[in-house]
């Protein structure tokens, strides 16, 4: 009978081994991906990034690359942002889209969160650390960090809202990029007809690739808007949002700064550029002109027609817009 028992003992001192193992050794599996452009017209290459680190030990540095988050809707001209930002403070670097880059994939970020037992609250800092290991500090990165897409299908999880306490708590910046929601509207609508056609168009074009920048050029026109109760109802879901992603910043006590896209690209001074280098402490926050930031991009604008040159039904939608909260938006 002791048989039996000693056997039983020893499974169950197996058992308890395993697990605890599994415990001390268990991982945070961070995927991310990072463009490296070649000098080819158009080529980006996907190099896929794992880096396993004990969750339990990773510790954000002081002497590290500054942790940012870059929070904005799709279409918001972020990973140029980005791009431009850590240019101008270290070494160019990548803030991949790890919340997800449309709702739906939002969502399944934030369900795969709540469902895995080795997730927590802290999933932010963690992810920062994984990052900010990856681009040490001795290599020039001034800045790293990732972007948070703040769609209302997740932005009300709990891990969203208890994951921006953590962000809180820590003092880690969240630079909030937003635009133009009509301007956004038509990069969507631009992308969408590339679908439907037999020529997709790239996300984004590297500066001097006038194949790519032609490619989009044909299909920045002949864009059909939404008109009447359909339109208006987008117009105040898009202003909604965007107050609801500020006052939840806002009450959260996150240290974050608001930016837009039409002073960072349309206007005549870098006003706005030296706004988020002082308010991250790095990075030129005086004597910087236009001429300094396009010289720094290494993307190009693929967006260049007025709006009435790119809708073609935009009488319809002026006529909506017209002595509305909104009309401004086509100013």
């Amino acid at each position: 009978m002791s048989n039996p028992i000693n056997r039983l003992l020893a499974l169950l001192g197996i058992l308890a081994i395993t697990i605890v193992l599994q415990i001390a050794t268990e991982a945070l599996l961070f995927d991310a991906s990072f463009e490296a452009k070649t000098g080819e017209a158009n080529a980006n290459i996907r190099v896929p990034l794992q880096v396993r680190v004990n969750s339990t030990s990773c510790e954000l540095s002081s002497d590290g690359a500054l942790p940012v988050i870059l929070m904005s809707l799709g279409r918001s001209g972020s990973s140029v942002t980005w791009d431009t930002m850590s240019a101008l403070t270290g070494q160019r670097n990548v803030a991949s889209e790890i919340t997800g880059g449309n709702p739906e994939t939002s969502k399944e970020f934030f369900s795969h969160l709540e469902e895995n037992p080795y997730e927590s609250h802290n999933w932010p800092t963690k992810r920062l650390c994984l990052i900010q290991k990856n681009h040490d500090k001795s290599k020039g990165a001034g800045i790293v960090g990732f972007q948070w897409k703040p769609y209302m299908s997740s932005f009300d999880s709990v891990y969203a809202i208890e994951g921006l306490k953590e962000v809180a708590a820590r003092h880690i910046a969240i630079v909030y990029l937003t635009r133009n929601p009509i301007d956004r509207k038509i990069s969507n609508l631009r992308h969408d007809q590339s679908r439907s056609s037999s020529d997709l168009i790239a996300a984004h074009c590297v500066v001097e690739d006038e194949a790519c920048i032609k490619k989009h050029a044909a299909f920045d026109q002949d864009l059909v808007f939404p008109v009447g109760d359909r339109l208006l109802r987008w117009m105040r879901s898009a202003v909604r949002n965007d107050r609801l992603i500020k006052k939840r910043l806002l009450d959260l006590n996150v240290k974050f700064i608001e930016i837009t896209y039409e002073r960072l690209y349309n206007a005549d001074d870098a006003d706005e550029w030296m706004r988020i280098f002082e308010f991250l402490r790095i990075g030129p926050a005086k004597n910087l002109s236009m001429d300094d930031i396009r010289a720094t991009f290494s993307m190009a604008s693929t967006h260049s027609k007025s709006r009435d040159q790119t809708i073609a039904n935009y009488a319809e939608v002026k006529k909506t817009l017209a002595g509305t909260e909104f009309e401004h938006f086509l100013s």
